[in-house]
């Protein structure tokens, strides 16, 4: 009789088993959470984060941090943004969603609750997208660090042997 008692229980336990298995579900793939970065997602971060590094070197307000206005990266996926921000860190080692610190008083002055008006020792990048296509663009990078301080500089860029050479067309200061 315990011999047939065992045999029932691991038989139970054994359809238990397979039940539950059957409806477990396995963390999706960082694949489709993250999925992997196109070739036209990669050339047109290669463009941004070349615009704004040069935008930074015609001018900063300091590299104490750095915000990025991310909703400017047209065509790029949060992953690609997220990838954009880590290509900045060899201008600062603190980069930014400027969405994440716009109000943070370590990192800005405001002359009123609502308006910046000056980084303390960092910049705000962004870039404003003239005209694109897959070999040509215009393109205007912005270094922002005070209401009195900023450039605007704008390149036209041509993508040749897997790299943007830009050509600095214009620049505004204010």
């Amino acid at each position: 009789m315990k011999r047939v008692f065992c045999g029932l229980l691991v038989a139970v336990l054994i359809s238990l088993t397979g039940c539950l298995g059957a409806n477990f579900q396995t963390e999706p793939a960082d694949e489709e959470i993250n999925p992997p970065i196109s070739a036209e997602e990669q050339q047109r971060m290669d463009l941004y984060i070349a615009v704004m590094k040069a935008a930074f070197n015609e001018e900063n307000g300091g590299s104490r941090f750095i915000a990025v206005h991310l909703d400017t990266l047209v065509g790029l996926s949060d992953s690609a943004k997220t990838e954009v921000l880590k290509e900045l860190t060899d201008l600062s080692l603190q980069v930014y969603s400027f969405e994440d610190v716009k109000e943070d008083t370590t990192k800005f002055e405001f002359y009123d609750a609502e308006h910046h008006s000056q980084t303390l020792d960092g910049t705000v990048l962004w870039v404003v997208v003239e005209e694109y296509s897959e070999t040509r663009a215009l393109i205007t990078g912005v270094s922002w660090f005070g209401v009195l301080g900023a450039v605007f500089p704008t390149y036209e860029a041509v993508y040749e042997n897997g790299t943007w050479q830009l050509k600095l067309i214009s620049t505004a200061i204010s």
